[in-house]
């Protein structure tokens, strides 16, 4: 179910570059006491620009328990990305850092003599999020494996499946989404469809360029190149907008001027539209969009390899969905097969990145693995389960997904702390946990934040921005050495994002240049 309401969802990575650091004010850099940190912060918190929001902060020590600052830290507010702490502290937990997923290629048919595999070939999916991702690999051929998989096929002497490609998504329920996302946010990116089988995170990427002169179509590119999408390509080369003269009329600049090019895809179809105009010396303009149907663009993907092996589909590409029994994979023939990388690294590249559809395919395999069914609503039962196990109060929290993009989700900065203080107890899961975070000032969502200041190497923190959404999560050292476990979260302000963030940095300084001493 949909929730309509007004969220500007974008990748957190794209807010990094516009936040300016704050210059280090005179107090961060003077050792304190805790009862001069206190009167500092709630300083900082007061500023009358944020009159109208609600701030929610929690600081505690991790090596001896002691609260140094709170603000709000029981108000259940939306976190944003910094949902993503929840699974990702919940799969280490319960499915382990070592933990794989297994795509196979199957079929129950056999390959005849003549070359032909009688049957269907099934992709079996797994919910492995990693499956064909450019984050997760650096092959740049993100249909690499199943051209390794039609490879395989033509070489065992395949020429021909009498049968279909089918793609099975049964690992999860059928429900693509979960509640309370934006319905205008779903062509995009970061609000991909979550399925039991999905293949480069369900993305297509387009890459628009001028044509050969003023008034010629606009070039494309798909990335991965593929059929599946259709493009309604209305995208037109205009003149250069500007001439930059110097002293003489010979020594000129031509600047581009800049492009007006949309790039979206029609709701309910795999419709790809490019409006608009890119001037003819203009760079290149670059939108990466979701597909309808997950598991049917693997499948044709997949058939699309194999026709260029030389291999022939007598029957169409196809899901599972229509099925109306279970498919006999105990009689099933593995072909191939794709393990995943380890999940601690699938962790770390949804933390790092703050990877949407990796939150969600990990918050339903946890679900499907310990509670029994890969839905949300399994997934939320699951959750709560196991931040009860590590003493954090479930009562007011509300989950309504993994990745932190639905405005129904609410969490307190006080039970936030809990569990990173809960997760610092566990020394073999707290180094992926703790790794995976980005660093201030050197990767991830805050590569750009306060470099060249005390905190730069120092916080180990996850992000999150929605409109009127601004969070921060993690650890950091003080002067002293000490960790601390913190929790600022923002809700319902109406400046822009960049002096939220401002405000979350100058916090940041006074922590890390806090000294008991």
């Amino acid at each position: 179910m949909l929730f309509a309401v007004a969220i500007l969802a974008q990748s957190e990575s794209a807010f990094g570059q516009q936040i300016d650091p704050p210059k280090t004010p005179a107090f961060a850099r003077d050792n304190s006491s805790a009862g001069e940190l206190e009167r500092d912060l709630t300083n900082i918190f007061n500023d009358p620009r944020f009159s109208n929001a609600t701030w929610g902060v929690s600081v505690q020590s991790v090596d001896n328990g002691e609260f140094l600052f709170r603000l709000n830290d029981g108000k259940s507010l939306n976190p944003a990305s910094n949902f993503k702490l929840l699974p990702a502290a919940e799969a280490l937990s319960l499915l382990g850092s070592d933990f794989r997923y297994v795509t196979e290629l199957v079929s129950t048919g056999r390959i005849t003599s003549d070359g032909t595999l009688r049957g269907d070939l099934v992709i079996r999916g797994s919910g492995d999020p990693a499956l064909g991702s450019a984050m997760m690999s650096k092959d740049t051929m993100l249909a690499s494996i199943f051209d390794s998989w039609a490879d395989s096929l033509a070489h065992r002497g395949v020429r021909r499946i009498d049968g279909s490609v089918v793609g099975y998504d049964g690992y999860f329920t059928p429900e693509y989404y979960p509640s309370g996302w934006e319905v205008e946010d779903l062509p995009y990116y970061f609000a991909m469809q979550s399925a039991g089988l999905v293949f480069n995170e369900d993305q297509v990427s387009v890459t628009v360029t001028p044509g050969e002169s003023k008034g010629s179509a606009a070039l494309y590119e798909l990335n991965p190149s593929t059929d599946y999408v259709e493009v309604e390509n209305l995208g037109t080369t205009k003149a250069d907008s500007i001439t930059l003269k110097r002293h003489k009329e010979s020594d000129s600049v031509i600047a581009a001027g800049t492009p007006s090019i949309d790039i979206t895809r029609e709701l309910g179809s795999n419709t790809i539209s490019i409006k608009g105009e890119i001037p003819l010396h203009g760079a290149a303009v670059n939108q990466q969009l979701s597909v309808e149907d997950p598991t049917l663009f693997a499948a044709t993907l997949l058939h699309e390899a194999l026709g260029e092996h030389g291999i022939a589909v007598l029957s169409d590409v196809r899901t599972s969905r229509g099925w109306t029994k279970p498919y006999p994979f105990l009689k099933a023939r593995v072909l191939a097969s794709y393990t995943s990388p380890p999940l601690s690294k699938i962790v770390r590249a949804m933390n790092k990145q703050s990877d949407n559809l990796i939150a969600e395919q990990l918050f339903r395999t946890v679900a499907k693995e310990i509670g029994g069914e890969g839905s949300w609503t399994k997934g939320a039962e699951v959750m709560k389960n196991f931040l009860a196990s590590v003493e954090v109060d479930t009562s007011k929290i509300a989950i309504a997904d993994g990745s932190g993009l639905s405005r129904m989700d609410l969490i307190s900065a006080g039970q936030i702390t809990k569990l990173l203080s809960a997760m610092r107890t566990q020394p073999k899961l707290f180094t992926p946990f703790y790794e995976s975070l980005p660093v201030m000032g050197v990767d991830g969502t805050l590569e750009t934040r306060l470099k060249s200041t005390a905190a730069e190497g120092n916080v180990h923190a996850k992000t999150g921005f929605l409109t009127g959404v601004r969070s921060i999560s993690g650890y950091l050292t003080t002067r002293d050495g000490e960790m601390l476990a913190f929790s600022i979260i923002g809700n319902n302000f109406t400046t822009p994002v960049r002096e939220a963030s401002n405000l979350q940095d100058l916090v940041l300084l006074r922590l890390v240049n806090f000294s008991r001493k």
